[in-house]
């Protein structure tokens, strides 16, 4: 499997952006909580996908980037439980477009660049 293959966040990138969208929109609960199921769970698939890559190359820093994607889920998780209780767009909504997507940006251009060029180098 190729570092940009296993670095591919493009369907996650693809189902939050839908997701800001639908949540502008004010769509129906059921369309958002559909989504939002689907976000989660490639955001999983993908982290599964990063760690096993990481664990095939004996990557010392696995932990560390391990436990930044565990936390990133318990959050997530947890606004997703606080939206189902809830529903309320502007909270979601907001930690989406904020907190969430600052915090994927930051992941993806650090701890992931970083990642895919010394596991592509064999490092």
């Amino acid at each position: 499997m190729m570092n940009d293959e296993v670095f591919d966040h493009s369907r996650f990138v693809h189902t939050h952006a839908t997701l800001l969208e639908l949540l502008d929109e004010n769509a129906a609960e059921e369309v958002i909580d559909k989504l939002l199921g689907e976000a989660l769970g490639h955001l999983k698939q993908q982290f599964a996908k990063e760690e096993q890559a990481m664990q095939a190359a004996q990557f010392g820093p696995l932990d560390a980037h391990k436990k930044d994607h565990d936390q990133a889920l318990e959050r997530l998780s947890a606004r997703i439980a606080q939206w189902h209780e809830t529903h309320d767009r502007q909270a979601l909504l907001a930690y989406l477009e904020g907190p969430f997507s600052d915090w994927f940006v930051r992941h993806v251009n650090s701890r992931d660049f970083i990642t895919a060029q010394r596991l592509s180098l064999g490092v």
